[in-house]
Formats: structure tokens, sequence, C-alpha cells
């Protein structure tokens, strides 16, 4: 499912459901201060519906700032307050790791190289 195009077309959202039970939220292009609030409002939309599990895949990201990372610390908040496993993919990007590492934000979030497949139900 593609959600209505984003405020800003520097950054493309997408959600799937791969499992009943897991959602997956895929993000292309600039995660900075003008567009970490999309990711923000929908990683809290999806939040509300206490999914097992919430997978944020970054491994297509161009440019990830601190905004972005502040949003992705504040759904790790919530994920864990609902008992969702919130999970960031970071595929190869050399781009999303490094701001990650240099942050400290690596040691805060759970990190993947790929998707994981989903659980059966």
């Amino acid at each position: 499912m593609n959600l209505p195009r984003a405020r800003h077309p520097g950054l493309r959202l997408r959600t799937a459901w791969p499992a009943q039970h897991a959602v997956l939220v895929t993000a292309r292009g600039d995660l900075d201060s003008a567009t970490a609030v999309d990711l923000g409002t929908l990683l809290t939309d999806r939040l509300w519906a206490r999914p097992e599990r919430l997978t944020v895949d970054l491994s297509r990201v161009d440019f990830l700032g601190v905004a972005g990372i502040r949003v992705l610390l504040h759904a790790a908040l919530q994920a864990a307050q609902a008992g969702t496993e919130l999970l960031v993919v970071t595929g190869a990007n050399p781009i999303v790791r490094r701001a990650l590492r240099v942050t400290g934000a690596d040691r805060r979030l759970t990190l993947t190289g790929h998707q994981p497949a989903p659980a059966p139900a």
C-alpha cells in the first residue's frame, strides 16, 4: 500500500503488512528536518495498531540527519511502551550506518542489514 504523496517530494514513504502481526515502513530519499515529521507521524500511526514488529527500512535513504534519528529514537520508545519490536534495516547503506554510529543511536536501536522474513502467524 502506498501512502498519499508525502508533503515533501524529497522523501517517499511506503507501508506494507508482510504478515498480520508485522508492519514494514520503507523510506526512500532524504530524511532531514524538513521530512522527519512525515516519518514520525507515520510511525506513530502504525504503532497504534500494536503490531508485534515494526520494521523501518532505511536502506534506500540518501541522507539521514539528526531530526530523522530523533524520530527513530522516539519511535523506539513508543514501540517499547506498546510491546512492539522496532527493527531498523540499514542494508549496506554507509550513509545511514555512519549517521547512526556517529550519534550513538546504533547502541539504542535494533539494527539489521536485511529485512527479516515474517514469522508465521
